[in-house]
């Protein structure tokens, strides 16, 4: 067996599915690029692993080192994931306005995390700013590698691969990518492949209505994890359109969204049609 076949041989080559039955009739194919099937659930593991070995390659990070990053959890999840298994230290400044669940889940990788109140319960630029300048205050210490996942180039470099895999499992066919928008640089790195394999590709970016520091207009606080953080650091020039979405809509109650999910399952489950369906 394969020495290199370990959790970090899990990353990427995630599926690409075909939602059947729930788009409207005469729509468009819409097809799911399903990150998922990522080892901690989430898209940001291509970056982290990525991030890491570049730091590695460029003797950035050495043996014994530590990671530093500031994070809502979801790439501190990803970084603790793969400092675990390359047996890096890892130290994450996060907040309470972020899921306790994110949280918990950096500190069963092994991470040390900080938490930063905030304020208003509520994401803010003002707090994104303050957990920012503790994560640049921790990095100036010994053995110590800031990730600066924002302004770091190994980050938007790690999803060309993503782009590569959905031309691939769409026999180059792709009409439009849509996309809700945080650090840019999954957007931007996918942008990229899919326009330069056809200039035609339409790249919708999605963002929070009450945050809408990309197409201009409310700053304020919002509830929506993973997107709206305040700056944009990446080119607009891929963007084709900029959608704003409520609260509401992509943040319901714990319920709704159980029900969203089991409605999605069974509606896209191999079985006979029928007129009645169990979950509205």
């Amino acid at each position: 067996m394969s020495e290199n076949n370990d959790v970090l041989a899990g990353i990427g080559n995630t599926p690409l599915i075909r939602l059947k039955y729930m788009p409207e009739k005469g729509s468009a194919d819409v097809w799911v690029k399903w990150e998922g099937a990522n080892p901690t659930g989430s898209m940001k593991d291509r970056m982290a692993l990525n991030i890491i070995e570049g730091a590695e390659k460029r003797g950035e990070l050495k043996p014994g080192g530590r990671v530093v990053e500031y994070t809502g959890g979801s790439t501190g999840s990803s970084l603790s994931m793969v400092c675990a298994a390359k047996g890096y230290g890892a130290y994450m400044v996060s907040s309470d306005a972020f899921s306790e669940e994110k949280i918990r889940t950096m500190r069963a990788f092994g991470a040390e995390v900080e938490i930063v109140p905030g304020a208003t319960g509520k994401i803010t630029r003002e707090l994104i700013d303050t957990m920012r300048s503790r994560a640049e205050e921790l990095a100036t210490e010994t053995n110590s590698f800031y990730a600066d996942q924002f302004n770091n180039q190994d980050h938007k470099n790690a999803y060309y691969k993503m782009g590569e895999e959905i031309l691939e499992q769409s026999d180059g066919v792709c009409d439009a990518f849509v996309m809700m928008v945080g650090t840019g640089g999954c957007f931007s790195g996918v942008a990229e492949v899919l326009k330069g394999h056809c200039a035609d590709v339409k790249c919708f970016a999605g963002e929070p209505d009450a945050h809408r520091n990309i197409s201009g207009g409310a700053i304020g606080g919002h509830r929506i994890e993973g997107i709206g953080i305040g700056f944009f650091r990446r080119s607009c020039a891929l963007i084709w359109r900029i959608r704003s979405f409520p609260s509401r809509t992509t943040m319901p109650t714990r319920r709704p969204v159980s029900l969203r999910a089991r409605r999605v399952s069974w509606v896209e489950s191999p079985r006979e049609r029928t007129s009645s369906q169990p979950f509205n």
